[in-house]
């Protein structure tokens, strides 16, 4: 299929970006994982009990500093959406656009290729990419897990872990897809803020509902934050409503793909 073709010649123009940013997430919970300590962080948390509830909440359902998956999720994983989420909403949302600014669109598009063919190719780079750097995070954080002296003594479940990342991969894929969605009808500075803006937007209401009015506070199952809680995996060790929230995520993504590419075939782009 045409598309699967767009995707290869995408991905090959990014390959290196996405290895360069795999390495340097890599590298950055290697760090993460080697200052692991579980006498000394396991202190942190009559530290932590003592910051607000704002605070608290912004890493999750639970936290628990003195084992190595609460740590590796206070660190990392509850802030995927800032070490991985901007980066690919940057580059999501100035995708469409771009190509229309630089007249590559016009080429693409004056061939015998179906729309959906070229959008499904452009997305497909986004979902390859961000696989690829969690496969590489996921495969450096399982090799420190077993070779790091500080977690001899760690009870570790690595299928806990892989459904973590699995989650982790969910979620960025949701954000990156909120900003393609954007750039399919607007220009790119304007999907840029957007998409920004939703994942603040997003990041409040999933985050400090509590703090609404009661009456308004069912505002969070509008939120992609309400469905990403890894803490509940690697610290209270539960799978309740994960099943759901994978769903939903998915769904999500599913459902934007396929308003993008009926929006971008409406849209008036002369060749």
């Amino acid at each position: 299929m045409k598309l699967f073709t767009i995707a290869k010649i995408e991905i090959k123009k990014s390959f290196k970006a996405t290895l360069l940013l795999s390495l340097f997430m890599c590298l950055f919970v290697i760090m993460i994982i080697a200052i692991f300590d579980p006498e000394i962080f396991a202190g942190f948390e009559e530290i932590m009990e003592a910051y607000s509830d704002i605070i608290k909440t912004m890493v999750g359902s639970a936290f628990d500093l003195g084992t190595i998956g609460g740590f590796y999720t206070v660190e990392f994983l509850s802030m995927i959406w800032l070490w991985l989420g901007i980066y690919f909403i940057l580059k999501a949302g100035q995708d469409i656009p771009t190509t229309i600014e630089n007249k590559t669109i016009d080429l693409v598009l004056s061939k015998p290729l179906k729309r959906r063919e070229f959008i499904l190719g452009r997305y497909m780079r986004f979902i390859f990419s961000i696989l690829l750097v969690l496969l590489f995070i996921g495969i450096v954080t399982f090799i420190m897990f077993e070779i790091s002296p500080n977690l001899q003594d760690q009870e570790i479940d690595y299928s806990e872990l892989f459904w973590a990342l699995t989650w982790a991969f969910l979620f960025v894929v949701s954000l990156t897809t909120t900003a393609f969605f954007f750039s399919v009808f607007l220009n790119r500075k304007r999907a840029i803020s957007l998409a920004f803006g939703m994942m603040v937007l997003f990041f409040i209401m999933g985050n400090f509902y509590g703090y609404f009015e009661e009456d308004i506070q069912e505002i969070k199952r509008i939120s992609l934050f309400f469905y990403y809680d890894p803490a509940r995996i690697l610290v209270s060790h539960s799978y309740e409503n994960v099943l759901r929230d994978f769903l939903i995520l998915f769904g999500y993504s599913v459902v934007m793909v396929i308003t993008s590419i009926a929006i971008f075939n409406k849209r008036d782009i002369p060749v």
